[in-house]
């Protein structure tokens, strides 16, 4: 196992660096696509990736058509379902504190793979659970004179992008375990999922009209593409691999390092653009931010 846990690792790393890109270039500055037109190209992108996958490993009529391959689907619709409102609240808070909120979904899962997967939830498991827990806490809150909540909208947008990433984790687990389909045929049919989810709801004009003022900025086209198409790509493409060997919830867990790598990624960023950003650098909130990093850290620590 211990091989395997490195890319889940590699995945939290690639997604951290994916989402930061998404905050300060895509979501902010000159001509800054909204949640929605962002997610229309998010969802949309997965058609092709499914399609392309699909050529190259193809299914026959029945197993696409068949009941197991529709639950791979529905994982790719709670994927889709979870990332709108990751973005959604991306478009209105700081990075650096929606991932260690958002990382409540890495409590839900080693509970909900205990009482349908079978697996294991020991003491420990259960200390790191309560440590995340209070990552999120302190994730919530920012000093601005005084002790301020975060925007409330954000939380629960997070809340509810947690709990339908849990339940995506749960079901692709209990897909790849079937071991009825190759793990490329996983991610074509996760992507049909997504597209579904993340991309029909948002196809009208003006979306697809913000889009193509967004990539007048050849430089930030090419970066939407490589930090939301390729990279998610291959972060999941790691997922499913480990995921042929590891327990959910331990995948799970060290896909949880995600916020540790965001908080250094984003402050990094704030410090070194010559621009305004949302993210707040001065030493209470980043007191505050490395406090919730921590917990993260230990808490993930003991959930895997």
């Amino acid at each position: 196992m211990e091989l395997w846990i490195l890319l889940p690792l590699i995945s939290a790393l690639l997604m951290a660096s994916v989402n930061v890109v998404d905050k300060f270039f895509v979501l902010e500055g000159k001509d800054s696509l909204d949640f929605k037109s962002f997610c229309l190209y998010s969802g949309g992108m997965q058609i092709i990736i499914f399609l392309l996958l699909f050529l190259i490993y193809p299914l026959t009529l029945n197993k696409l058509i068949s009941l197991d391959s529709a639950i791979v689907i529905l994982s790719g619709i709670f994927f889709g379902l979870s990332l709108i409102f990751l973005v959604k609240a991306m478009d209105i808070e700081e990075i650096s504190r929606v991932e260690p909120i958002y990382l409540i979904h890495t409590i839900l899962v080693p509970f909900i793979g205990l009482f349908y997967l079978n697996e294991n939830l020991s003491f420990d498991k259960y200390i790191g659970i309560i440590l995340i827990f209070f990552s999120s806490i302190f994730a919530s809150i920012r000093w601005d004179k005084n002790i301020k909540s975060i925007d409330k909208t954000a939380i629960s947008s997070l809340i509810i992008g947690g709990i339908f990433f849990a339940i995506a984790s749960i079901i692709i687990k209990e897909s790849i375990d079937k071991n009825l389909f190759t793990d490329p045929q996983i991610l074509s049919l996760r992507a049909l999922g997504l597209f579904f989810a993340a991309g029909i709801p948002f196809m009208n004009k003006k979306n697809f009209r913000n889009l193509s003022t967004f990539f007048v900025h050849k430089k930030r086209g090419s970066a939407l593409f490589i930090f939301e198409t390729i990279f998610p790509l291959l972060s999941m493409y790691l997922i499913v691999i480990s995921l042929n060997y590891i327990e959910v919830s331990i995948v799970n867990s060290f896909n949880g390092a995600r916020p540790i790598f965001t908080i250094l990624f984003s402050i990094f960023l704030a410090y070194i653009l010559q621009r305004n950003t949302q993210e707040k650098v001065d030493p209470a909130n980043i007191f505050i931010k490395f406090i919730s990093g921590i917990l993260a850290l230990l808490g993930i620590i003991l959930l895997a």
